[in-house]
């Protein structure tokens, strides 16, 4: 249990300080292309290194981290046999097939339970699609607007995209983090729910009603399940990514900046040719 606990708290630590080294690592990046402004010089190895020293503290805790880590699995071996997946979905199905007859106020407040976490998660649900819907269309009429970049200072245009874009893309993640997070205790508490309200009243007849799925539902998860529809998905995203690809390549000078910014980079910082 302690060797649980030890690495439940080390992956933590990890992931956020890894996080947090991306961002700084992006931040200043951001912040010598911004000043550089194509000046003859500006990549100098003086100025990289003033940005990136605050970074190489943080870079230097994160390696001594991996090597805790390294220790931290010899001292405390990785046990497969302790790892459970949570099936809290299946365990919800089966109890809720086995729901019986019954009367009183504990059996209503039990049944009032469940369709409260039930119409919880569909109220959850339907946050997160209208944000993720709503964060994907705002972000998609900025990028999708050439006046947004068509500012000589293509600096300047890559930062007020991030200004613009990043928000949105940042508070999706999050609400979809928080739902899944949410999701897991609402089933948890209706599985109680549900235990609870099956060893009040057993021995009683079972409601069939509840031992069948709607056929409508069935056939929705029926179709978003099929292998074919989820190779069909990928081969989708990947023909749109390699066309966007394209289309930067050969459509905006995109490519050629950034294949301008890496040649600066290279002989007036690094010292390369």
């Amino acid at each position: 249990m302690v060797a649980k606990r030890i690495r439940f708290y080390y992956g933590i630590f990890l992931s956020v300080l890894t996080a947090v080294l991306g961002a700084l690592f992006i931040a200043q990046a951001v912040t010598i292309l911004a000043d550089g402004d194509w000046v003859q010089g500006a990549y100098s190895r003086e100025i990289v290194a003033e940005h990136l020293f605050p970074v190489s503290i943080v870079l230097y805790v994160w390696i001594a981290a991996i090597v805790a880590g390294f220790v931290l699995s010899l001292i405390f071996p990785y046990n497969e046999k302790q790892v459970k997946t949570y099936r809290g979905r299946e365990t919800l199905h089966r109890l809720s097939s086995r729901i019986p007859e019954g009367s009183g106020e504990e059996y209503e407040a039990d049944l009032k339970k469940v369709r409260e976490e039930k119409l919880s998660r569909l109220i959850i649900y339907t946050m997160c699609a209208a944000i993720c819907f709503i964060g994907v269309i705002v972000s998609a009429v900025y990028l999708f607007r050439s006046d947004n970049f068509t500012s000589p200072d293509k600096n300047m245009s890559m930062l007020y995209m991030l200004l613009n874009v990043g928000p949105w893309v940042l508070v999706i993640f999050g609400t979809c983090i928080f739902m899944a997070s949410f999701e897991q205790h609402s089933i948890d508490r209706e599985i109680t729910a549900l235990k609870h309200l099956i060893a009040s009243n057993k021995g009683n007849p079972v409601i069939v009603a509840n031992t069948q799925k709607n056929a409508v539902l069935l056939k929705i998860q029926a179709f978003f399940g099929n292998k074919y529809f989820k190779l069909g998905v990928r081969i989708a995203v990947g023909a749109v990514a390699v066309a966007l690809v394209l289309v930067g390549i050969f459509c905006t000078e995109g490519a050629r900046d950034v294949f301008i910014k890496a040649i600066n980079i290279c002989t007036e910082c690094i010292g390369l040719g």
